[in-house]
């Protein structure tokens, strides 16, 4: 049961100030706002409407990840999870160097809406253990990363082995999990990862 004005504020708050102040409409929706508030509160300059059913918080500090968490409610559905994943999950973990122009999103198979300009969608359905979970939005694990980007022919090999040199040495995965993780890949894939990590053990580098 909705409760009253404050305490529909208030609910509000705590769903949208751990996001920078973003919201869907449908999580307002279920604790009591109706289309003609939301409506009334966009005039009144207390939220913003930033895209299609999302909105913004307007006194909330724009958070430094605003791109990403607006994607992500936006990539919200019913089927299972949606992460940022490959070249952009690699930036979000610090494991390259690559600035990648667009961003990446793995999304449900079943995910049926068009990616927006500068995203690309990889449809895969992903597992827990695949994500992690970050204020506002969801990527993919470094090693869930790691076999995305051997399966990946458009990223460059030395951006692979740099990839795998920098978790390895980081402990954010080990060569077990990564050889045991890697029996899923394609044939081609499970080359690329060898040769990358074949090409790293010069350097000292043995998990």
């Amino acid at each position: 049961m909705p409760g009253t004005r404050s305490d529909r504020e208030r609910r509000l708050y705590r769903i949208a100030l751990n996001r920078g102040g973003f919201f869907r409409f449908e999580e307002a929706r279920k604790i009591g706002f109706s289309r003609r508030a939301a409506s009334h509160r966009v005039q009144r300059g207390e939220w913003e409407r930033v895209g299609k059913g999302i909105y913004r918080l307007a006194f909330a500090p724009p958070p430094p990840d605003e791109d990403l968490i607006r994607i992500a409610l936006w990539a919200k559905n019913p089927w299972g999870p949606a992460a940022f994943s490959h070249e952009t999950a690699l930036s979000l973990h610090g494991l390259s160097d690559l600035i990648p122009d667009r961003y990446h999103l793995t999304v449900p198979r079943r995910f049926g809406r068009k990616s927006p300009k500068g995203v690309t969608l990889h449809r895969a359905d992903l597992l827990p253990g695949d994500i992690e979970e970050r204020a506002g939005y969801l990527v993919t694990t470094p090693l869930r990363t790691l076999l995305d980007v051997a399966k990946s022919p458009r990223i460059a090999p030395e951006h692979l082995e740099i990839a795998l040199r920098q978790a390895l040495s980081r402990g954010l995965v080990t060569r077990r999990r990564l050889e045991r993780a890697s029996e899923k890949l394609s044939e081609a894939a499970r080359r690329r990862l060898r040769r990358a990590l074949a090409a790293i053990e010069p350097k000292g580098i043995r998990a």
